[in-house]
């Protein structure tokens, strides 16, 4: 009887959770969110961008291709160990004449004079033959020396 009143009590409570008026925001497919940002921006990797951190499981192909590299960028892409192995502990001037001018400089620590970051964008580097190029990689400087090297990856095929 008890178990009866307690299972009656929440299939009432559950229904009427399930007529509570929406909150105004739709449910939109991954495609009409790239359209609506390519009407508003017209910036196809931005809006590519949002879409996938709006709607991680969101499938690439609807949103058409990504972008290949032209051949001679693709034989400029070094292997990302090499890279590493090459600019650790190496100065500014020759980071610049190896990989070029960075796309940002950010300076990392106020309060300890001499860390600045630089970042670049465009693709550099990569894992292994065949697989992508790396989304950005960051090069830590501290008193004009590389200290660390980081990267992102690409994006995961879905």
């Amino acid at each position: 009887m008890r178990f009866l009143s307690l299972a009656i009590l929440l299939s009432t409570l559950l229904f009427r959770c399930s007529l509570v008026p929406g909150t105004g925001r739709e449910a939109k497919t991954p495609k009409q969110l790239f359209e609506e940002c390519m009407s508003t921006f017209s910036d196809e990797a931005k809006c590519k961008n949002f879409v996938l951190k709006s709607i991680p499981d969101a499938d690439i192909d609807l949103l058409g291709k990504q972008p290949e590299l032209a051949d001679e960028a693709k034989a400029k892409l070094r292997i990302r160990s090499e890279l590493v192995h090459s600019l650790l502990y190496q100065n500014q001037l020759y980071v610049k004449n190896q990989i070029g001018e960075p796309d940002e400089k950010m300076t990392i620590n106020n309060w300890a004079p001499g860390m600045e970051e630089w970042v670049y964008f465009r693709p550099i580097c990569k894992y292994a033959e065949g697989s992508r190029p790396d989304k950005e990689i960051r090069i830590r400087f501290q008193r004009g020396a590389v200290v660390k090297v980081l990267h992102t990856p690409p994006d995961p095929l879905r």
